[in-house]
């Protein structure tokens, strides 16, 4: 019987960065942040649709809907190596994946490069109308397995949703590249 549980982020992780990178590219630092947040986190919270998303973005930023979903399926880059990590982790660990993402989009990145069967459960906020690093989130994904673990790990790239893992019993990853996976100990 598999006794622990790896979850995982998705973008940043799994896939290359999106979001940040598209504002960057566009807008100083500051800026980027400041719009990635006032887009991203109604979307990652199921408030609006990918299509209102991208409506939003489109009108309030001058830029054509069709130039941006170009721009932003270019970024979409899954990391090969990562594929192959969680496969032998899978072999070890029960593993989910959890997302803060807009509506049908990670499943439908998943389904195009095929895999889906990493993940015994998928989990993404905008389903859940909560994000990370609420609590909540974490609590739900973990209990939704219906039993109890000796380790669980959290590999997200983003620090604020892994600093404070440790007061849920998670043990948090903050992954910079594959060798950010030896600390998970199977």
């Amino acid at each position: 019987m598999k006794n622990k549980l790896v979850i995982f982020d998705c973008f940043g992780v799994i896939f290359d960065e999106i979001a940040p990178v598209f504002f960057r590219r566009h807008f100083d630092e500051e800026t980027a942040k400041t719009l990635k947040d006032k887009y991203f986190i109604p979307a990652d919270l199921g408030e609006i649709t990918r299509e209102e998303l991208f409506d939003r973005m489109s009108a309030e930023l001058g830029m054509k809907k069709e130039d941006i979903l170009s721009e932003w399926n270019e970024l979409i880059r899954l990391r090969p190596y990562m594929v192959k990590e969680i496969e032998k982790i899978r072999e070890k660990a029960d593993v989910a994946l959890l997302s803060n993402a807009p509506l049908g989009f990670v499943e439908k990145i998943f389904a195009e490069n095929g895999i889906t069967h990493l993940f015994d459960k998928m989990f993404i906020s905008c389903n859940l109308k909560m994000a990370k690093p609420d609590p909540k989130i974490y609590l739900h994904c973990i209990s939704s397995f219906g039993k109890e673990y000796e380790e669980i790990y959290m590999v997200d790239d983003s620090l604020p949703n892994v600093e404070k893992l440790g007061e849920l019993g998670i043990i948090g990853v903050h992954f910079k590249n594959a060798e950010s996976l030896c600390q998970i100990k199977l």
